[in-house]
């Protein structure tokens, strides 16, 4: 919409009825001759011109203001932008602060399970690292697995004599097999203790040993005295009850070539399952779980500082996108404003070429009715006619344009202010980073004063 309305001379000579008012009145002689200022006609020729011309006037000032308004905001803008990028360099800061004393736990736990790790080191002797810990599940399935070996071998073995055929054999094999491979794991877990320095920790483990060959020996020795008792046609509860008493007789004196088979797969399964129990942790009993808790700390410590360094990187990304978005609006509000200066001229302008037809509207409408008057008329016409009309001059107020030179400067004021803040939260960034240690630094220095803000582990 045009800010200045437009004056159509014929549709208000229309409205006006000018020439016929003008042709009546001339007829009359009216205006008399002697007649001083404009009659009512011309006088509402007057009002009504003037009444579009305060319109287009109003029309002006408040486009002016709003061009002013843009100026002002323009004068706002680094304020706002200096705003936006302190607060970004302050929450950033405080997330850093938050992230190193959530991260002070896991790095004193990790300092504290390096040193306990050396320290049990110096003590015991080691110089080696500790042996991989597979896990309990891992045991507890070649456990199955030799159960499930030797019952299906010894089931045939067993079965001979046996009034439940292969069915009875199989459940004999299973419970010999059960006792077989879970005391020879049992005893080769305790053994271990014979590496330990500690004297009584070393009986313990030789005492484990022995108690181990012995029932090896014992066990497998009298499962195949009992199945010869079984061979020489004896019942299951003969045989059983004579087992013992044969083992300790005659321990070496088997019948058959299968009894003796059945002993030495007996001893190769209590070998294995023996070996498996020596070898399910570290051979030195006590330093695997010191490494594992090592290990753990390790881990933690890892997690958090990779849970600190992506949160941190995530809001330093979004500190600069929201710098970057208050830099791209304050930065179009400031083309806005300089586009104002441009407005304001432009404005200006076309408020002279109004004003000017303002006046000469009014005096085209004036001469419309006069002259239809003058045409009529029989005595001569008052000098009021000859007298031309003009509105009050308007004077709009100067365009003040060193704005535009301050909306400019503005403008790489706040470039400035954006890419300072930036570059400061970057800085904040590494220095958050190399504040937070890496795993080394951290088993060799522990929580440094000042930083962690909990001093050194104990």
């Amino acid at each position: 919409m045009s800010v200045f309305p437009s004056i159509d001379t014929k549709a208000i000579a229309g409205a006006l009825k000018l020439q016929e008012q003008g042709r009546d009145r001339g007829l009359h002689n009216q205006p008399p001759p002697d007649a001083a200022g404009f009659d009512h006609v011309e006088t509402g020729i007057i009002e009504k011109v003037e009444e579009l011309r305060r319109k287009g006037l109003e029309n002006y000032e408040n486009n002016r203001r709003v061009y002013n308004e843009r100026l002002a905001r323009a004068g706002q803008a680094s304020k706002e932008v200096d705003i936006a990028a302190g607060a970004a360099r302050n929450d950033f800061g405080a997330l850093v602060q938050v992230w190193r004393s959530r991260i002070v736990a896991a790095r004193e736990r990790l300092n504290e399970s390096y040193n306990w790790r050396n320290r049990y080191r110096q003590i015991h002797r080691l110089e080696r690292p500790a042996n991989e810990f597979h896990g309990w599940v891992n045991v507890i399935a070649l456990a199955l697995i030799l159960i499930v070996l030797e019952a299906g071998m010894n089931s045939y073995l067993f079965s001979k004599g046996n009034e439940f055929g292969l069915l009875g054999g199989l459940l004999v094999a299973v419970i010999v097999s059960l006792v077989n491979v879970g005391g020879s794991l049992l005893l080769g877990y305790l053994a271990r203790y014979m590496n330990r320095r500690n004297p009584l920790a070393k009986l313990m483990g030789l005492g484990a040993l022995a108690l181990w060959l012995g029932l090896a020996g014992a066990l497998n020795l009298a499962v195949a005295h009992f199945r010869d008792g079984l061979e020489r046609g004896l019942v299951w509860a003969e045989a059983a009850a004579q087992a013992v008493p044969g083992l300790i007789a005659r321990p070496l004196e088997l019948a058959s070539l299968e009894s003796w088979l059945l002993v030495g797969l007996g001893a190769l399964i209590s070998v294995l399952a023996f070996r498996k129990g020596w070898h399910t942790d570290d051979p030195y009993p006590g330093y695997g779980p010191v490494e594992r808790n090592l290990e753990q700390a390790r881990l933690r410590y890892e997690e958090e500082l990779h849970a600190a360094l992506e949160d941190l990187q995530k809001r330093r990304d979004e500190a600069i996108e929201e710098l970057q978005d208050a830099n791209e609006q304050v930065r179009d509000g400031i083309t806005e404003a300089v586009d104002a200066l441009f407005g304001q001229s432009s404005l200006g302008a076309h408020l002279r070429a109004f004003l000017e037809q303002c006046d000469l509207k009014v005096a085209h409408l004036l001469a419309i009715y006069r002259d239809a008057n003058l045409a009529q008329r029989t005595q001569p016409a008052p000098a009021a006619f000859n007298t031309p009309y003009a509105f009050p001059a308007f004077a709009p107020e100067a365009i003040d344009a060193s704005r535009r030179l301050t909306a400019e400067a503005e403008a790489e004021r706040v470039k400035a202010t954006v890419e300072t803040a930036i570059s400061e939260i970057f800085d904040q960034f590494e220095t958050a980073r190399q504040q937070f240690s890496v795993t080394d630094d951290v088993e060799l220095d522990g929580p440094k004063p000042g930083r962690a803000g909990r001093g050194e582990a104990a």
